[in-house]
């Protein structure tokens, strides 16, 4: 469009040419229309004005139509302008410039061309502007199209690179992704082996367990019918428990064996025999007052003869008493020996009637053998704990089916409050707390530390009397474990301290157990001591005075492990209790024993040093106000071997 431009301005320079029809046709060409050739005119001269007026007078009428197209044309290319500016606005600028030059390029194309004028005016001026406008962007878009073209070849650049990259990062990916699925596989297959490797170690380990409860069951069933044949043998010796029917009843009693049959009997025997010789003294004597009227020889004869005979029969006496003495040594024998082998039967009788007596794995560790002993609500077994490789004891707590629920709860609440206790407590001379936990519904287990000696019950059962060394031995190893308990930061009082109480392990050191009546003593207990809540509760013949106390509420302290301790010790020295020994329970308590129990008394025999009698003494000392506590009672000369100097 431009060249047409250059055209029309040339010709307005020329003015040899007609005007009117280069006029027409560069409006023609603007409307897009082909104008048919302008018929030859006469040789156009200034002096020829007909010609040059009717000339004028038909470029006015093709004028007129002329001006009419332009002002159409004028107002489609204003409506085209503003939609041009308005898509122009809305375009991204990265490629707006392109657009409005291809937008300019489609509109010139699609511009009609304006009918030649007759006349310059202004609307021919404004269709100029307009072309030189296009003409300025059509230069411009050059420029701009060659910076696009750069733009587009580096952004080419840009994109193979980008190409490059994803497909190496996309054969990294597929590489990655095969590795992946290579390791998952091996995974898998590790796994395999390991899950593999794992029920082979399983059934070696039920095959282990298995051969280890066999070889304990075997154990245990030998020790079993051990005791059983024992028992039967002992049972013709020292006595049987046999049945005696009274009307509708029928009650047990004893059935002495022939060991102590043979012991009566020789005891008979012996006091025969010692009434015959005194009977032969009499007449002895009655023999010489009748020799009265022989002569002197005679009389000489006779009196060294009796003198003889007495002598004999003396010394035959002397040997009947020794033989007496004997003979009740070996009844005080026959009588331990009867009370362990009553003790026996009756554990072989409450093993028979356990619903634990058939060697059951507990909790999947836990083998039980053989019974231990049985107390009113529990019994112990002697087990092996598969896991840990060692022998304990498992203490089953029975509830009776009977029981309310709230002696049911009750009594849970009692065996938890002993293993809080029980739990945390870590010392050389009390039993181990190792496990807790439950069998069925009315069952639970406690798992504690296997001492493989005997309870001091035991032990002074089979010897009434200890030596002093031994009996000191073991009460410093008590009042080890006492003091352990009250140094704690929450004390402890056992407060059933008992022959029954104290276990023996194989090397023979003493350890305390059973917390069931331990009392826990809070920071803020005063000197005093705290209040006794379970009065009546424990063992009467080890507890003081001031836990008989009905008339107000006791205050109790560590002094009543003071004044067990010094009963135990008592017990150990001279084979029995200082206060209500042949006396029940019962017994106590109605008599009273206890609380007019205001001096202990010793017997001549067994010797017992002084120190030994004074120590007894202030454990035993009536008023707790002058008994000592458990960390001055261990601090006593007494219960120390390394000799203080003065």
């Amino acid at each position: 469009m431009h060249d047409n431009v250059l055209l029309h301005l040339s010709s307005n320079s020329n003015h040899s040419d007609s005007l009117p029809s280069k006029l027409a046709k560069l409006e023609a060409r603007m409307a897009g229309k082909s104008i048919p050739a302008a018929k030859p005119l006469p040789d156009a001269s200034p002096s020829s004005t007909d010609s040059d007026e009717d000339n004028a007078g038909d470029f006015m009428i093709q004028a007129s139509a002329s001006s009419q197209k332009r002002k159409t044309f004028q107002m489609d290319e204003s409506r085209e302008e503003e939609k041009l500016d308005q898509e122009g606005r809305t375009t991204k600028s990265s490629r707006g410039m392109g657009q409005r030059s291809r937008g300019g390029k489609a509109k010139e194309a699609k511009r009609p061309h304006s009918p030649p004028s007759a006349k310059v005016d202004f609307s021919f001026l404004f269709s100029l502007s307009v072309l030189y406008r296009f003409l300025k962007v059509d230069n411009g878009n050059g420029a701009e199209h060659k910076r696009f073209s750069e733009d587009e070849r580096l952004k080419q650049e840009d994109l193979m690179t980008l190409n490059a990259r994803c497909a190496g990062l996309g054969e990294e990916l597929d590489k990655a992704r095969s590795e992946a699925c290579q390791y998952q596989r091996t995974c898998q297959q590790l796994e395999k082996e390991i899950n593999d490797m794992k029920e082979v170690q399983l059934e070696k380990e039920r095959k282990r367990l298995k051969v280890v409860s066999d070889l304990l069951i075997a154990v245990a069933k030998g020790e079993r019918q051990e005791a059983r044949l024992r028992v039967r043998q002992d049972s013709v010796r020292l006595g049987n428990v046999g049945v005696m029917r009274a009307g509708t009843l029928l009650s047990e009693v004893w059935e002495d064996g022939q060991a102590l049959k043979d012991i009566q009997a020789r005891l008979k025997s012996l006091l025969e025999q010692k009434d015959a010789i005194e009977k032969q003294r009499k007449l002895l004597k009655k023999k010489q007052n009748d020799k009265t009227d022989a002569s002197e020889n005679d009389q000489g004869l006779a009196e060294e003869e009796c003198i003889a005979t007495e002598e004999m029969y003396r010394a035959r006496i002397f040997s009947i008493k020794r033989e007496e003495e004997n003979t009740l040594r070996d009844r005080e024998r026959y009588e331990l020996e009867k009370a362990c082998f009553i003790r026996e039967l009756k554990r072989i009788r409450d093993e028979d009637g356990s619903r634990f007596n058939h060697f059951p794995i507990l909790n999947k560790r836990y083998a039980l053998l053989n019974l231990l002993g049985k107390g009113g609500f529990s019994e112990v077994y002697k087990a092996y704990d598969m896991v840990e490789y060692r022998y304990v004891a498992c203490k089953l707590h029975g509830l009776n089916v009977q029981w309310s629920e709230e002696k049911k709860q009750n009594y849970i609440r009692h065996a938890i409050r002993e293993y809080n206790i029980h739990k945390s407590l870590v010392h050389s001379h009390i039993v181990r707390l190792w496990d807790i936990f439950e069998i069925d519904h009315n069952t639970f287990c406690t798992v504690l530390q296997y001492c493989g000696g005997k309870d001091l019950d035991a032990v002074l059962k089979s010897t009434s009397v200890l030596p002093e060394r031994e009996a000191r031995s073991i009460m410093v190893q008590i009042f080890s474990g006492l003091v352990y308990l009250n140094r704690r930061s929450q004390r402890v009082i056992h407060y059933d301290l008992k022959p029954g109480n104290v276990l023996f392990d194989e090397a023979g050191a003493a350890k305390l157990t059973d917390f069931g009546l331990s009392k826990i003593v809070e920071d803020e207990v005063g000197s005093q001591g705290m209040e006794l809540t379970s009065q009546g509760a424990g063992t009467y013949w080890y507890l003081p005075p001031e836990c008989f106390d009905v008339n107000k509420t006791p205050l109790i302290s560590s002094k009543v492990d003071v004044w067990s301790a010094g009963v135990l010790f008592y017990q150990m020295l001279f084979g029995k209790r200082p206060f209500g020994h042949d006396q029940s329970q019962e017994r106590i308590l109605r008599e009273d024993t206890i609380t007019k129990a205001r001096k202990v008394e010793f017997p001549t025999r067994p010797s017992v040093s002084a120190d030994a009698k004074d120590f007894i003494r202030r454990c035993l000392s009536y008023d707790q106000m002058d008994r000592p506590d458990v960390l001055t009672a261990a601090q006593d000369p007494y219960l120390s071997y390394v000799k203080r100097k003065p």
